[in-house]
C-alpha cells in the first residue's frame, strides 16, 4: 500500500472518529436540562442531610397543637398533589392524541413564554437564560437497556406562578420540573414516589420520602429568586427507624409532621409531633418532645 494511500486511510479514520465523537456529544446535548444538571435544585435527592451549623433550636409546642397534629390523618404520596398529565387533563392512556392537544392549548395561552419545537419544550424566562426540555428515545440493544424521556408542560402552578413541565422516565418514577418565570431556575421533584404538597398560598413546597431511610423533610420556597430549600429536618444516614409522617398543611406558613423515633429496646418508638411556622423570612420548629428528637440525633436547619 502506498504512503499516500496510507495517510488518507488514517485521515479518514481519524475525521471519522471525531464525527461519532462530535454525534455522541451533540446526543449528551440535546438531552436539555435535567435534574442532575448544573443549577437545578434537586428536591428529591436522597439522603439530604441538615446542618448542624444552622440548626434551629426546638421550640415548645403547646399540649393543643401537639394533641392535634397527632389525631391529624396521615397524607401520603398517593394520589399525588401534582396531578400527571393524563389526570389533570383527563385523557384515558388510549387517547394518544388527548395529552398532546392539552398541552397545545396551554402553550398558545402562555404568551409566546413557551413553545413546542417537535422533541423539544422550551420555556423562556425574564431575565435568566431559557429552560429547554428534550424528548428522546434509545433503543434497546444487545449490549444496553433502552431509556427515553418524554416533557409535557402542565402550566403554571397556583400562587407561584412557577411553570410545571412532567418528565416520564424510561426507568424511574416520573417527576415534576418547576421553573421560576423569572431567573428561569428550576427545581426538580419526585411526582408519585415522593410526597409533594403545596401551601395553600403556593409559595412553599414539601417534599418528603416515607418509604427511604433515612427520614428526612423539607421545605422549599418557590419565590421570585427560585426555588431553594428553606427548611430540612433530617435523620443521621445510619438511622433506618426514624419515620415521618406528613400531618399537612395547617396554613400557608404552618406545616405539621410526626416523627416516629427509637425510644428504647426491641424497636420501640415514640410518635412526636414537630410544626414548623414561617415568620416572615425566618423559620421555627416546635415539637411536644425535644428530648426524643435530640436522643435520635435528628436536626432541622434553616438554610
Amino acid at each position: 500500500m502506498s504512503l499516500q494511500r496510507q495517510t488518507f486511510l488514517i485521515l479518514a479514520g481519524s475525521l471519522a472518529a471525531f464525527a461519532a465523537f462530535a454525534a455522541a456529544k451533540k446526543t449528551a446535548a440535546d438531552h436539555g436540562l435535567r435534574f442532575d444538571s448544573p443549577g437545578v435544585v434537586d428536591l428529591a435527592q436522597r439522603p439530604l442531610h441538615a446542618t448542624s451549623a444552622k440548626a434551629l433550636a426546638f421550640g415548645a409546642l403547646d399540649d393543643a397543637g401537639a394533641a392535634a397534629i397527632l389525631a391529624a390523618p396521615a397524607i401520603a404520596a398517593d394520589p399525588p398533589q401534582l396531578k400527571f398529565s393524563g389526570d389533570q387533563f383527563g385523557c384515558a392512556p388510549a387517547q394518544t392524541r388527548c395529552v398532546p392537544e392539552h398541552e397545545a392549548k396551554l402553550i398558545a395561552a402562555a404568551d409566546g413564554t413557551v413553545r413546542r419545537l417537535d422533541k423539544r419544550l422550551v420555556i423562556a424566562a425574564g431575565a435568566g437564560q431559557p429552560a429547554s426540555f428534550v424528548d428522546y428515545s434509545i433503543p434497546e440493544s444487545k449490549n444496553a437497556e433502552g431509556d427515553f424521556e418524554t416533557h409535557w408542560y402542565l402550566g403554571r402552578l397556583p400562587g407561584s406562578g412557577y411553570h410545571r413541565v412532567e418528565v416520564e422516565f424510561g426507568h424511574d418514577a416520573p417527576g415534576s420540573f418547576l421553573i421560576d418565570p423569572h431567573s428561569g431556575k428550576a427545581a426538580f421533584v419526585h411526582n408519585g414516589s415522593d410526597l409533594v404538597a403545596l401551601s395553600p398560598d403556593g409559595t412553599h413546597l414539601v417534599t418528603a420520602n416515607a418509604e427511604n431511610p433515612p427520614l428526612s423533610v423539607r421545605v422549599a420556597a418557590l419565590d421570585a429568586s427560585g426555588p431553594h430549600f428553606a427548611v430540612v429536618c433530617a435523620a443521621p444516614e445510619k438511622d433506618n427507624a426514624s419515620e415521618a409522617v406528613f400531618k399537612g398543611w395547617k396554613d400557608a406558613n404552618t406545616v405539621d409532621f410526626v416523627f416516629n423515633v427509637d425510644v428504647g429496646p426491641e424497636g420501640k418508638k415514640a410518635p412526636v409531633a414537630v410544626r414548623a411556622t414561617r415568620n416572615g423570612a425566618a423559620w421555627g420548629v416546635t415539637t411536644n418532645n425535644a428530648a426524643a428528637l435530640k436522643g435520635a440525633q435528628i436536626v432541622c436547619s434553616a438554610l
